[in-house]
């Protein structure tokens, strides 16, 4: 098999490992709770906008601009692999239930 192929099927076979993060603003205590089926992109996402001073996301924008990225950070609540077996549709919807289960324990006067 040539070394194309065998990257190609390494990518099929990997472990896809989504999860329930927050962001969350030191300074005012607010938090953006949200799902992702990538967990380590979503991880990599908030590192770059915070090296490179961007936007992580649209609702934290204003304070984002207003005060240091450093005031924000990311956490991991849960963490969730994807069955051998499970469609990506089912995977995100298993998701989007875990988050709505996170949501449910906190504050959603503090939310962004």
């Amino acid at each position: 098999m040539n070394r194309r192929k065998e990257l190609a099927q390494a990518y099929k076979e990997r472990e896809i490992i989504g999860g329930i993060y927050i962001i969350k603003n030191s300074r005012t205590g607010q938090y953006l709770l949200s799902h992702t089926a990538n967990l380590q992109g979503a991880r990599n996402h908030f590192q770059f906008a915070v090296t490179t001073g961007s936007t992580v996301h649209p609702r934290l924008q204003r304070d984002w601009q207003a005060q240091s990225s450093q005031d924000f950070t990311f956490a991991v609540l849960e963490e969730l692999k994807q069955q051998p077996d499970q469609s990506p549709e089912s995977f995100l919807d298993d998701l989007r239930t875990l988050e709505e289960m996170w949501r449910a324990t906190l504050d959603p006067a503090r939310s962004y």
